[in-house]
């Protein structure tokens, strides 16, 4: 099924710049324009369930789980625990999830690789929408990439310095730390 006119309205997104809506206001757009199937599959994408029929929805699951493995063996590494309790099943293995990862953590700080991560995230949605504009997966992509760039657009730089310095100061020296393991 196409959506020309649904798509049309719909505004451009750029990573880099705050939303012209917010993710509630396009569900609810969505509510009114998309087919019955069409809504499950949006609504797959922020569900745990892991049955879908939507082949973009199983798609970017795959691609995020197999993400959040290599995220979390990197952070078990670098913590000198072990991730397999972390780690999820996935079904796919795309060889490009792992470059981003090990890029991403070349990058200095972590906000610098939240980026990097995001960044990919986004051309992640963008590929799996395919070619066809007007289908649902285009509105799919669309919804990703908008979940992503309210994410960035809602984060505040002294509420971030706030909550890290509060993390630091309740966390364990490291002496402390390499004691109790």
């Amino acid at each position: 099924m196409s959506y020309f006119y649904f798509v049309a309205t719909l505004p451009a997104l750029a990573f880099d710049h705050a939303p012209p809506m917010s993710y509630e206001s396009f569900v609810n757009l969505c509510r009114e324009h998309l087919s019955e199937r069409g809504i499950q599959a949006l609504e797959a994408l922020d569900a745990t369930v892991d049955d879908t029929s939507n082949a973009f929805v199983r798609g970017w699951r795959d691609n995020d789980t197999q993400l959040r493995n290599l995220l979390a063996r990197a952070r078990a590494t670098a913590l000198g625990r072990d991730p397999v309790p972390y780690l999820r099943e996935h079904r796919d293995v795309d060889t490009s999830i792992e470059k981003a990862v090990t890029d991403a953590y070349t990058r200095e700080t972590p906000r610098d690789r939240e980026i990097a991560l995001d960044r990919f995230r986004w051309a992640q949605a963008e590929t799996l929408a395919g070619y066809d504009e007007f289908s649902i997966d285009a509105i799919l992509g669309y919804a990703l990439k908008l979940k992503i760039a309210e994410r960035w657009a809602n984060m505040d730089e002294d509420e971030g310095r706030s909550t890290a310095e509060d993390m630091v100061a309740q966390a364990p020296s490291a002496h402390q730390w390499r004691r109790e393991i």
